[in-house]
């Protein structure tokens, strides 16, 4: 069962719980996309400007579908910090593949990132400018709506994104707000960041619990080169291959995940012997000494000006 990510901040997490057996979701239309060259990343500006003007034509016609997106990693700190609230937000799991196939018809597709056009596109343009024929521009049309809803420059492939393309008015205008209701059944899990309010954490556990959700804390540790996760058990998860999965090679002292096998991580096998053997190695502390280390610092800090 392959999995997608949505991420939210704190404060909205009783509104998608609002209705009883579904998880309510926000769409915004491409016109409202974070990056405001999507529309136009398909075309080559070398093209003659008659066909640009074909093109922005084209563009124009495209219908502006209501769109929600998604992620295929639930762990991605960009992510976290600019939809979540800097890690106070939390993020749900959704099943793929269910959903898929209870919004038939409504694509729910991985956006590509490219550095530039696609190959075939000014072909298909420039076929269908030059010979002005319906079929081709019905062709250069459903090719720019693929381009336009599921294509980003690659900057942003950090996000990982899948998108979902409301197609046959499933949405809902709440307070002028454009919702996508998806059944609870399609929802896994909840994952609560680890600056999630702590008032509000027995909030979480109670909706995870009355929709039937595994419950997740984000942590963020010191020596593991990736966020991981704990139950409510205190039991661990790390993602990888696309999936959240229980580890149990954790660091005796601290029980973060191991990226290697052993007993302790980097940062706990620090022994008493290394920090003193560091003390008396520090050059600061020798100069601190003898009563010149703020005269040290000011001199060394003009070095250059």
């Amino acid at each position: 069962m392959s999995k997608i990510y949505k991420y939210f901040s704190h404060d909205v997490m009783r509104l998608v719980f609002d209705r009883d057996e579904l998880c309510g979701v926000k769409c915004s239309l491409p016109k409202d996309y974070n990056d405001p060259y999507e529309l136009f990343l398909g075309m080559d500006l070398n093209t003659p400007s008659d066909q640009l003007a074909f093109y922005n034509d084209v563009v124009g016609g495209i219908p502006q579908n209501p769109t929600t997106c998604f992620s295929k990693s639930p762990i991605v700190a960009p992510m976290w910090a600019h939809y979540a609230n800097n890690h106070s937000g939390f993020v749900l799991e959704f099943d793929l593949e269910g959903m898929q196939k209870h919004f038939e018809g409504n694509p729910i597709w991985e956006v590509s990132y490219r550095v530039g056009p696609h190959e075939n596109l000014k072909k298909i343009l420039e076929k269908a400018a030059v010979l002005k024929k319906p079929r081709y521009a019905y062709e250069l049309q459903e090719f720019v709506f693929v381009e336009s809803y599921f294509t980003k420059y690659e900057e942003w492939n950090y996000e990982r994104e899948y998108r979902f393309v409301d197609m046959k008015n499933l949405t809902e205008d709440l307070h002028g707000n454009c919702i996508l209701f998806i059944p609870i059944e399609f929802v896994t899990s909840i994952i609560v960041g680890p600056k999630f309010p702590q008032e509000k954490l027995e909030e979480s556990l109670s909706i995870a619990a009355e929709n039937d959700l595994a419950w997740y804390q984000l942590h963020i540790g010191k020596s593991y080169p990736k966020p991981y996760v704990r139950d409510k058990d205190e039991d661990v998860f790390i993602f990888q291959n696309g999936e959240l999965s229980r580890t149990d090679n954790l660091c005796e002292s601290c029980s973060e995940p191991l990226k290697n096998q052993g007993t302790l991580c980097p940062w706990c096998s620090i022994t008493e012997a290394h920090e003193e053997v560091a003390v008396q190695n520090n050059p600061f502390r020798m100069i601190d000494a003898i009563g010149e280390l703020d005269n040290y610092m000011d001199a060394i800090g003009k070095i250059g000006k």
